[in-house]
């Protein structure tokens, strides 16, 4: 039987590699930089200086990049000090501190989440942990499970939902669309462990991380915000479709499932078949298995529906109001038909409300403010990727959009010039301090003041 996890003599850079994933787009950030002038003894104004130079440097003449090394080096010797104390059953010994949980409300939906604040050694932790655990999450996974897995995000899902539905041979006829109720809150790092422990018995060191990590997360459940947390509830809802795709009947010695495909976007579960019967099955015995096998409560959120030909959705689009509605797959933020794609009517809502905006704004003042941009463009993938173009034509999206990026290249360029004088100031001021240390061959200390971004 072939290995799905790693051992940590398997890759002698897995440190490194955990360093460079967390610290990637993080460089600036004042956690990084303390942590870095902690485990690495390296000022920051030394990765400023070095960034300075890059910047200048636009031939790439020289070699770059020598502090960064030594910095991802260091920290990579702290990280496998502190893997190598809770191997050895000293957790304590690590310097690690309890994540920090705030309130903040979900950008989509409207409702407030509890998002927690992990220090950077926790995050280091994860890292190393989803490394080891990589091809194991790969192979278990379903190419139908999307959201905080790389490449599978609300477009994909939206494109593989509506492939599935147009596909004559598979013959999809009705719909149910399900939530889990509190999934992080309800989803124990214990639980996450028993399961392993059946598809990976020997992978003892992954387990001893793991039940370190669910010591320091609230109530000992998944964290939102973790990076490796949202791995792991994937991996457990994939044990609840491995169950469904269990469930059919046997006709002439031959298995018919009677789901026919099964989308997940976190914690929604999308299930399409082509019979009410199959469907009241799955739900009856899914409810089951999911709150005695993984202590999680379903609930039905859509009942099942009937979809309809691509020609009778077609036909609707002559008639007028409400009598042009058709069934739809509400997941991840669009309306998916088998003949067209919408948007969510309530972020379908914000989006005419910003562009109405918008548009006063240009004839008023011939520009946008940097926030109203910065929503313009958040807003510019959902239009693209549905057939809303009658709604680009109406409202003006190409000239706004235009506008839009032009204000957010423009506060761009002007913060990057700013960043520019503040590193070429610490340049400056090194230059000097070693100058005076030169000379007097004593130091007063570095100068920090006005130093931290």
């Amino acid at each position: 039987m072939k290995q799905r996890y790693l051992e940590l003599k398997d890759d002698e850079y897995i440190y490194e590699k955990a360093v460079l994933e967390c610290f990637q787009g993080k460089w600036k950030r004042n956690d990084i930089l303390c942590f870095i002038e902690k485990y690495a003894g390296i000022p920051r104004h030394e990765l400023f200086i070095e960034e300075l130079d890059t910047i200048e440097d636009k031939d790439g003449n020289d070699i770059h990049g020598t502090v960064k090394l030594e910095a991802v080096v260091s920290c990579g010797l702290a990280l496998e000090e502190a893997v190598d104390c809770i191997l050895n059953g000293h957790p304590e010994d690590v310097d690690i501190e309890p994540p920090r949980i705030r309130k903040r409300p979900d950008g989509m939906t409207g409702k407030t989440r509890d998002i927690a604040l992990l220090c950077v050694m926790h995050q280091l932790i994860e890292h190393t942990t989803f490394n080891l655990l990589q091809p194991f999450l790969k192979a278990k996974l379903y190419p139908t499970q999307h959201a905080s897995i790389p490449g599978h995000g609300q477009t994909r899902l939206k494109d593989q939902v509506h492939k599935y539905l147009r596909s004559e041979k598979l013959n999809i006829n009705y719909y149910c669309k399900t939530d889990m109720e509190h999934a992080y809150q309800s989803m124990k790092y214990s639980k996450i462990i028993e399961l392993m422990k059946e598809d990976i018995p020997n992978a003892k060191h992954i387990f001893k991380l793991l039940e370190f990590l669910g010591e320091f997360a609230p109530d000992g459940h998944l964290i939102i915000g973790g990076y490796l947390d949202a791995w792991l509830f994937n991996y457990a809802m994939s044990k609840i479709i491995d169950y469904v795709y269990t469930l059919g009947q046997t006709r002439r010695g031959k298995f018919t499932r009677y789901a026919i495909r099964v989308v997940t976007f976190m914690d929604d579960m999308l299930i399409l078949g082509n019979s009410v019967k199959g469907i009241k099955t799955i739900l009856r015995n899914m409810e089951e298995y999911a709150r005695d096998k993984l202590q999680l409560n379903m609930r039905v959120e859509t009942g099942i529906v009937k979809l309809m030909s691509i020609e009778e959705e077609r036909a609707r689009r002559n008639n007028k109001g409400s009598a042009r509605g058709c069934p739809a797959i509400d997941m991840a933020g669009y309306r998916i038909c088998r003949s067209h794609v919408m948007i969510r009517r309530r972020i379908f809502l914000r989006t005419r409300r910003q562009f109405l905006r918008a548009w006063h704004e240009i004839t008023e003042k011939g520009t946008i403010s940097i926030q109203r941009a910065r929503k313009i463009i958040s807003y510019n993938g959902f239009l693209k990727q549905s057939d809303s173009q009658k709604f680009i034509d109406k409202y003006h999206v190409n000239q706004i959009m235009m506008i839009a990026r032009q204000v957010v290249g423009f506060h761009a360029y002007i913060a990057n010039m700013k960043r520019l004088e503040k590193l070429y100031d610490i340049r400056e001021r090194t230059v000097k301090y070693k100058t005076k240390l030169s000379s007097n061959r004593k130091s007063s200390g570095w100068p920090t003041k006005n130093c931290h971004f």
